[in-house]
């Protein structure tokens, strides 16, 4: 199985529990050039969290842009109701802005990386994958070269869209654990025979129903993939 891992919502009051999630992936053998920190920079990061992100950089790990609050401020749909409901809570920024304000925020996204002397990354995940009104073609103006949707990963360099599965862990409440094991289960035994699989992690997954799974997954791999890989 080939596998792209990444860990979510990295937050300066997740950060401690994030770098325990990294810990536990290396003593898993997962190279860490093969591993993207979703990073979400609105917030009020320390001097010395902007340091050992600069570190992590140097030491291969793969800083991606994830949002900029990561709390929606409004929603002004029913699907953003209904998708807030049973799926994102209030995380998807992106559901209730216009196009021009998504780019926006895309744009400030990238931005934080090179003011704050890290390298510019290449990957953009939209928080709960939801991208919103933006269209592929406002994408390709917008300074990342990959974006990343639930069904899939967008590479607007060469405009080119891979399907990939996915797995997620955010059992929390009881009801999601048979939806998401169900899920996983679809996913890593069937969707990924012919399609690289997303292992996707978040900052309190190894705390939930489902953490059991988490590293069996990873062993699983027997090849770990960058976004450029997945377009070889």
């Amino acid at each position: 199985m080939r596998t792209i891992l990444s860990i979510h919502d990295l937050m300066p009051d997740t950060f401690k529990r994030v770098l325990n999630i990294i810990s536990k992936l290396s003593d898993a053998g997962v190279p860490a050039d093969k591993v993207y920190l979703l990073v979400v920079p609105g917030l009020s990061w320390k001097a010395e969290q902007i340091n050992t992100l600069k570190s992590l950089q140097q030491d291969g790990y793969q800083l991606a842009g994830h949002g900029w609050h990561h709390h929606i401020h409004k929603k002004t749909s029913l699907f953003h109701y209904l998708h807030s409901a049973f799926i994102s809570r209030n995380v998807a920024e992106h559901l209730s802005l216009s196009s021009a304000e998504i780019s926006d925020m895309i744009e400030m996204n990238y931005g934080w990386f090179l003011e704050n002397g890290m390298s510019a990354p290449e990957l953009y995940v939209p928080p709960a994958w939801a991208m919103g009104s933006i269209r592929r073609s406002e994408l390709i103006k917008l300074p990342f070269r990959y974006y990343e949707y639930s069904s899939g990963l967008l590479d607007v360099e060469e405009n080119s869209f891979k399907s990939l599965a996915l797995t997620g862990y955010e059992a929390d409440r009881l009801w999601r654990v048979p939806v998401l094991w169900g899920w996983n289960e679809l996913n890593t035994r069937l969707l990924s025979r012919n399609r690289p699989l997303r292992i996707s992690i978040h900052p309190y997954d190894f705390e939930y129903y489902l953490s059991d799974f988490i590293i069996d997954h990873i062993r699983l791999s027997d090849q770990h993939l960058s976004c450029a890989d997945i377009f070889a």
